[in-house]
């Protein structure tokens, strides 16, 4: 049997025309060209309601193949409590599709009439002779449209109710149908579903013991999101792709505003996180990997959120969190290619991360060991932490921006995450040693610090300041939510050392680069910088550019990260600036100079408004972490962004440009 064509159901209500254009965006950018709309018989009636679908349904049909699926029959209903008593005027049904079939038929095909409203009673219990107020009124509906030249699917059938398939093939329903379209949502209100193969089977084999022989649809199924069920909606997606019949549509394209379930908070409704995206429009996994490569990219990657057979390690693992980051990804590279095994912990919301998945398996195999999981879920973080021999703590929410935004995500993923993680640990009767990558975001904007313009670049006025960077006395001014954030995981980790005898140690870290970064101005700007360069794309420079970094290339980092893991119980408890130093700072502009002499021109850049928090100069003072471990950095910073420049030239089949010298540059 071929694939079944795959298409979406949303459900427009008079007046969001706005929202209409945001669905067929979406479905243009993934490339979906079917869309099941429900027609509400209180809609239509009401007083825009005609107007409404003189619009909408136009307007669906210039771009999509339109289902129309009758919805909200309940005022033809008696006023009694039970869902299944019968209508009063079964006629009516019948008058209204026909009357839409005639003012808009034109714009579609197909139409489904949908059975649930009626028959919610899995018992199916009805009184003599509402079998045939139903039947005849369904009938009456789908021969009214057939009539019109349509085709109609009978809609709204469960697979767990049998019952109901044998009653409507015996009183000859079906026979007024082209087609049976069923309704389910697995994993979600559906806590004894077989799979769909079993399930379809079982439908088959009713309709064939009744002498029917019809094509099935599923009309309508989904998978809620709701605590850190990512993996679930991925792989309830993948299942119902593979389903054996002739159309799929797939609820839905965006959470519901009401929904309080996104990214672990509560979900006392589920019903509000069945989209693709939250509802600030941030996509999700699906959606994203959907988007960039196709339906053959997600089915290439099944195995992201298949768990498969439970791995056996021969040695306890290293557990990175966050680890299909770019850091992460560098390190768990670093610790596989010394022969260690892994335990990848991410929830892959980060666009691009899954591509640093897809070469840490390619390279090293199964022992890159990947958890599907978010650093709040309780349960996947002890179940990791009890294998693990050390743990990398990166995950986290890397950026000021978002955190102004969404303050309270930011603290649920680095604060509480955070906490979640260390309570992990100290449940262990052997705790493993921690590290954990904090930020100099810890310190504020630093704004106490005098500062003079030295050429192009801000430097400290204090010269052993100048001479060394900022250390780790310095007072710590938590100066945006994410500093807040990040400074109270900091502070927990120190402070769960001292009170529980954790082996844990901080780094505070400064401008990390170098391969698998996918750089955004908000976090990983080296990067970012060196991209838009590539694409020929214009670089906003926020301030006046001669604000100051140091910068340490990521090879630099494994080797400080490694070291101070060698040496947990000398160190534990302390927490170290770690960054290029001194030696390796840089102002924007002067970096804009490097990229100029490696992409054989200048690129475009303009300014834009200082950010809030935003150090006009920060150098880590590097000396301590020095003098504990004896590591030092060893990567220039012209030698780093050119190793930098070339992979990402590389993995985007570019040619580099020849390099420039100094003396011709402007």
């Amino acid at each position: 049997m071929k694939p079944a064509s795959l298409g979406f159901v949303e459900w427009f209500r008079p007046g969001e025309q706005d929202r209409v254009e945001q669905v067929l965006t979406d479905l243009r950018e993934l490339r979906v060209t079917d869309l099941r709309v429900g027609v509400s018989w209180e809609d239509w009636f009401s007083a825009e309601g005609e107007g409404w679908y003189d619009w909408l349904m136009p307007r669906l049909a210039r771009e999509v193949r339109v289902l129309p699926c009758f919805l909200d029959a309940l005022p033809f209903l008696n006023a009694l409590s039970r869902l299944t008593t019968p209508p009063h005027d079964p006629e009516a049904y019948a008058d209204w599709i026909k009357l839409f079939v005639a003012r808009h038929g034109k714009h579609f095909d197909w139409l489904e009439l949908w059975l649930d409203p009626f028959l919610r009673d899995p018992d199916c219990v009805l009184e003599p002779g509402e079998d045939d107020c139903f039947s005849g009124m369904l009938v009456r509906a789908a021969e009214s449209a057939r009539a019109a030249g349509k085709q109609v699917v009978l809609g709204g059938i469960q697979p767990r109710h049998p019952k109901w398939l044998k009653r409507l093939c015996n009183k000859g329903v079906l026979s007024a149908f082209d087609a049976l379209g069923l309704y389910a949502f697995p994993g979600s209100n559906n806590p004894a579903w077989r799979g769909w193969p079993t399930e379809i089977a079982q439908v088959r084999q009713t309709l064939t013991s009744q002498g029917v022989n019809m094509p099935l649809w599923i009309t309508e199924s989904g998978f809620a999101t709701g605590q850190f069920q990512e993996r679930g909606q991925w792989n309830e997606f993948l299942a119902v792709l593979d389903a054996p019949v002739e159309r799929v549509y797939w609820y839905g394209l965006r959470d519901h505003e009401k929904s309080d379930c996104a990214w672990g908070e509560p979900d006392p409704d589920k019903r509000f996180c069945f989209g693709l995206r939250q509802t600030d429009g941030t996509p999700k996994l699906l959606y994203r990997v959907w988007a960039e490569q196709g339906l053959e990219g997600v089915k290439r990657r099944a195995w992201i959120a298949n768990p498969g057979r439970p791995v056996q390690f021969k040695e306890r693992p290293v557990l990175i969190t966050g680890g299909a980051g770019f850091i992460a990804t560098n390190l768990a590279h670093r610790l596989l290619g010394m022969g260690r095994s892994v335990i990848i912990l991410d929830n892959l919301s980060r666009a691009g991360v899954e591509r640093n998945l897809d070469w840490l398996r390619q390279t090293h195999g199964d022992r890159a060991h990947f958890e599907f999981a978010d650093i709040r879920d309780t349960a996947a973080l002890n179940l990791a932490v009890s294998r693990a021999s050390q743990v990398f703590h990166l995950a986290a929410q890397v950026a000021v921006t978002t955190s102004l935004t969404q303050p309270v995500h930011d603290f649920e993923v680095n604060a509480r995450g955070t906490l979640k993680l260390l309570e992990a640990i100290r449940r262990q009767d052997n705790p493993p040693p921690l590290l954990f990558t904090s930020t100099n975001k810890v310190y504020g904007a630093l704004e106490h610090v005098g500062l003079g313009l030295f050429g192009r670049r801000y430097e400290p006025e204090n010269p052993e300041l100048r001479a060394n960077g900022v250390s780790e006395d310095a007072r710590l001014d938590f100066h945006s939510p994410y500093g807040c954030s990040k400074g109270a995981a900091d502070q927990y980790v120190l402070d769960y050392a001292r009170a529980y005898d954790l082996r844990a140690v901080v780094f505070r870290m400064s401008c990390i680069y170098g391969p698998h970064q996918f750089g955004t101005e908000d976090q990983g700007w080296v990067a970012h910088f060196l991209i838009r360069a590539l694409e020929n794309q214009g670089i906003t420079l926020f301030g006046d550019g001669m604000q100051v970094r140091d910068i340490l290339y990521v090879e630099d980092l494994m080797d400080a990260m490694l070291a101070s893991m060698e040496r947990i119980d000398q160190i534990s408890g302390r927490a170290f600036n770690v960054g290029g130093g001194a030696a390796n700072s840089t102002s924007l502009l002067e970096l804009m100079d490097v990229i100029a002499r490696l992409h054989g021109r200048m690129p475009d850049y303009r300014f834009g408004a200082w950010r809030l928090g935003d150090q006009r100069y920060y150098v880590s003072d590097t000396r301590k972490l020095q003098q504990a471990t004896g590591w030092r950095p060893r990567v220039g910073v012209e030698e780093g962004v050119g190793y930098l420049y070339d992979w990402l030239s590389q993995t985007r089949g570019r040619k580099a440009a020849p390099r420039l010298t100094a003396e011709v540059l402007p």
